[in-house]
């Protein structure tokens, strides 16, 4: 078993939900390891702020970690997972953008396994690659920026412009919106480094507020660290000191190459990992 729809085994949908049809609907994505998952009320929280804000109800948190208990089973020690909770709006008819008030939302939580390898979490040790530069835009949408919303359709598009068997060690690609503002990795949020100054851009108008982006924003401000969140072009991006990526899954990952720039200094960027390596317990929920 390895997912649940509403709380019951199943490995399908049903045809006239509105995730289907319009993509209406959540998710978060979070790392489990020895029964612990990683910065779990960060991320409930932000599904229920999500929610609140698209006018979806939000299962109870209880709710979601019991599902979760169930499909980890007598997982022991040393195994790690990637948790996915998908809450869509619900069956309905499937003609039509609007929704009836009443409709009753779905929710489905998977898991699988992840290799340490992937994950500079799992490692311990900051792993890294190059960084390929999309052509697919982000769009701009002040209502849904910051949002991790189903609609991901620019982020598919954007995540295959490059074939990992292919070139470069491209390890994420960089996504621009149409102002051609820097504003996020397909999967992931970007950190700059320029002259001690630690940079990330601003997601007002695009892209999604990332729980590892929060939480290295909060270590780089218990550590002293300048921090600038602004606008930033493709162009300063390359003349930055240090770059790196973070989602919930890898944790932090450091940026070699981008275009014909490479990256030799890492002061800010080890500094940050060494302290999310050793907060990153102080924010788990363990499953009994």
């Amino acid at each position: 078993m390895n997912s649940l729809v509403n709380g019951v085994a199943a490995d399908y949908l049903a045809i006239d939900d509105r995730a289907i049809h319009y993509g209406d609907g959540l998710f978060e994505t979070i790392l489990c390891k020895d029964r612990r998952l990683y910065y779990w009320s960060q991320h409930y929280a932000r599904l229920q702020r999500s929610a609140e804000k698209i006018k979806l109800e939000c299962p109870d948190e209880k709710v979601l970690l019991d599902d979760i208990a169930r499909l980890l089973g007598d997982s022991g020690n040393g195994e790690a997972h990637a948790i996915k909770i998908i809450v869509t709006r619900g069956s309905g008819h499937p003609r039509g953008y609007l929704f009836d008030k009443k409709i009753t939302p779905d929710h489905l939580v998977f898991i699988s396994p992840i290799d340490k390898n992937y994950s500079s979490l799992l490692s311990l040790q900051l792993l890294s690659g190059d960084l390929f530069v999309c052509e697919q835009q982000a769009s701009i949408n002040r209502n849904l920026a910051g949002l991790k919303h189903l609609n991901r359709l620019e982020n598919v598009l954007a995540r295959n412009e490059w074939r990992d068997e292919a070139g470069p060690d491209f390890i994420e690609g960089l996504m621009l919106n149409a102002d051609r503002h820097v504003i996020e990795g397909t999967m992931s949020n970007l950190f700059t480094v320029k002259d001690q100054q630690l940079c990330t851009p601003r997601l007002e108008l695009s892209g999604v507020r990332g729980v590892m982006r929060d939480a290295v924003l909060d270590i780089a401000r218990d550590n002293g660290i300048d921090i600038s969140v602004r606008d930033m072009r493709i162009e300063e991006i390359c003349d930055m000191d240090e770059l790196f990526i973070t989602n919930s899954l890898i944790g932090m990952k450091k940026i070699n190459h981008i275009t014909d720039k490479k990256f030799t200094e890492n002061k800010i960027t080890d500094t940050i990992f060494d302290a999310l390596l050793k907060t990153k317990t102080d924010h788990v929920q363990t499953i009994e």
